[in-house]
């Protein structure tokens, strides 16, 4: 088959045509493969700065946990045993604290935290350190009381005073304070040198079981 000029021109061009299509649709393919590779090893330099930050970074951090460790370890040094803070270990230890007084001791109430419990009423996981509170229900004289508190409180070991309440002896826990105006019943009760005082004292254990690995 013979093609006139006219149409050899026509076939060159349509060849010309098809040779630049494939490639630019090559050259196409290669930059968007050539910009995914750069996007990749960018991501590769991202993750190794990253990680070579993080090695820098090491000494730093073991610094911070030894200095942690040691504060972990001073303050440890001054809490108490968990074999004493159980119940009847901790109220010995206070009742150590009333014997050259007139202060009884009433009752005796370990207070459970919010944290200690769910919802459902079972134990959640333990934090490192562990708060540990009772309260007291006592009798004696003001004077009595503030040398056994005084005495609490200096204890070779952490123990807190978290609240105090002095009531006249007898009087309920929802009687007032005000006297001004009231019954001489009332009156006399709160003449009485033996008062109704409740104390809660607070301690902390500290566990490993919380720490992270």
């Amino acid at each position: 088959m013979k093609f006139n000029e006219k149409q050899k021109i026509v076939l060159v061009l349509l060849v010309f045509l098809a040779v630049i299509g494939g490639l630019t649709a090559l050259n196409y393919l290669k930059f968007r493969n050539r910009s995914e590779l750069l996007a990749k090893i960018d991501a590769l330099v991202a993750e190794e700065t990253k990680a070579n930050n993080k090695i820098k970074r090491i000494p730093e951090l073991r610094e911070k946990r030894a200095n942690l460790a040691n504060i972990i370890d001073e303050y440890t040094a001054i809490l108490p045993k968990e074999e004493h803070t159980q119940h009847d270990a901790f109220v010995e230890i206070i009742d150590s604290y009333r014997k050259d007084t007139q202060i009884v001791i009433q009752k005796t109430e370990y207070i459970k935290g919010r944290d200690e419990v769910d919802k459902k009423g079972k134990p959640t996981a333990k934090e490192n350190f562990i708060r540990h509170r009772y309260r007291f229900k006592l009798v004696g004289t003001v004077p009595d009381f503030l040398r056994f508190i005084n005495k609490i409180e200096n204890h070779t070991r952490f123990l807190k005073i978290d609240a105090i309440s002095i009531r006249p002896l007898g009087s309920g826990e929802d009687a007032g304070g005000d006297f001004e105006g009231g019954d001489a019943e009332e009156i006399a009760k709160a003449r009485i040198p033996f008062k109704d005082i409740e104390v809660t004292v607070s301690t902390y254990t500290y566990s490993k079981i919380g720490e992270k690995k």
